[in-house]
């Protein structure tokens, strides 16, 4: 235990200290957020969060002897990950290069590391060849889908990294209770390099606002990430319930599963950016940006804990597929509520020019 706390707070460290360094040549390197019309804050800020984290954590795998213990695919794949957030947040690349680019590196991650066979628990058996290569399907689907789901929820100051971090809080519970002793350090490394990026993103306070931003770089590479291990604790018919583990990241995932269909309905693509966001509905109901984010890190990080609590004690997965579709009813009459509060306010706003013409 000792030696676990020595190396997060190494890892805390270290990651802060990038973070000064990066802010440094964050404008040469032309890595910075300009405001626009869905981007409200003030002045350009450095997006090199992300590239201090990943920096942090694989500079404590390669500095001690508790390094992660993955296949030969983990690395390269997360590199490459947060290599196409850097270019993305460089040259902002078409959404199309982007998803077929993260599809594949997802193919070759999984593959690689021999995942794919996720555990579905008590809520339907699985096995034979079709079987597996529906499961290889479903995790190549989660790894695409965490990746931009993360990718999504950094639009507020502290949001992507609060709930990447409630996140690995739970993650490793889970690791220390099943004994994954190769992924006790690395996941605690990685929880502590957040911690340091978010002491200069979070707002509280001591802060008014974030001084330094994710980026794709790190929003992807925190999706990436976290997909990997939570397939990982899944893997094979001794894993833990997929189910189960979705507790652990099912807002970001609803979020992203509710705009896409939205989107859709309203013929257009899937990708395509607004402000509609559950973050950007809390703020337009009159919540603050801290508030906001305060608010869906606690709520994730109590979904966690319901996810935690159904594997301690074993709940059927029926339940928890049942808990999950409630959250996502939920999520779902708070969007409908809220987008009609604001359609009704934008036509009572314009109900007395449109008078004055006629």
């Amino acid at each position: 235990m000792v030696f676990l706390l020595l190396e997060s707070s190494a890892s805390l460290v270290l990651s802060t200290v990038f973070v000064v360094l990066l802010r440094w040549l964050s404008v040469p390197l032309h890595l910075i957020d300009l405001p626009d019309h869905r981007k409200i804050h003030e002045g350009a800020v450095p997006l090199c969060g992300g590239i201090a984290i990943f920096m942090a954590f694989a500079g404590m795998n390669l500095i001690t002897a508790n390094g992660m213990d993955v296949g030969p695919g983990f690395w390269p794949g997360t590199m490459l990950v947060v290599a196409l957030g850097v270019l993305d947040d460089r040259f902002t690349l078409p959404a199309r290069l982007r998803f077929a680019a993260q599809v594949l590196i997802a193919l070759a991650l999984i593959a690689a590391e021999g995942l794919g066979r996720i555990s579905l628990g008590d809520l339907l058996p699985m096995a034979g060849p079709a079987a597996y290569g529906l499961l290889f399907v479903i995790s190549v689907v989660f790894v695409v889908g965490l990746i931009n789901a993360w990718n999504m929820a950094d639009g507020v100051d502290g949001l992507a990294g609060g709930i990447a971090a409630s996140t690995l809080v739970w993650i490793l519970a889970l690791v220390l209770l099943t004994g994954e002793e190769g992924l006790v350090f690395p996941v605690a490394a990685l929880l502590a390099a957040v911690g340091g990026f978010l002491v200069f993103n979070l707002r509280s306070p001591w802060r008014a606002r974030a001084c330094v931003y994710l980026g794709d770089a790190g929003s992807t590479g925190l999706g990436a990430i976290i997909a990997y291990l939570i397939l990982r604790l899944s893997d094979g018919a001794d894993g833990l319930p997929f189910p189960s583990l979705l507790w652990l990241v099912i807002l970001p995932v609803i979020d992203t599963l509710s705009l896409m269909v939205r989107r859709l309905l309203d013929h257009r693509s899937p990708m395509s950016a607004d402000r509609r966001h559950l973050h950007h509905l809390m703020i337009d109901s009159g919540l603050s940006p801290a508030a906001t984010s305060y608010i869906i890190i606690l709520v994730s990080f109590l979904c966690g804990g319901i996810g935690y609590l159904g594997l301690l004690f074993t709940v059927p997965q029926q339940v928890m597929v049942g808990g999950l579709l409630l959250v996502a009813v939920t999520h779902s009459a708070f969007v409908l509520a809220v987008e009609t509060a604001t359609h009704r306010r934008a036509d009572r706003a314009a109900s007395p020019s449109i008078k004055l013409q006629i």
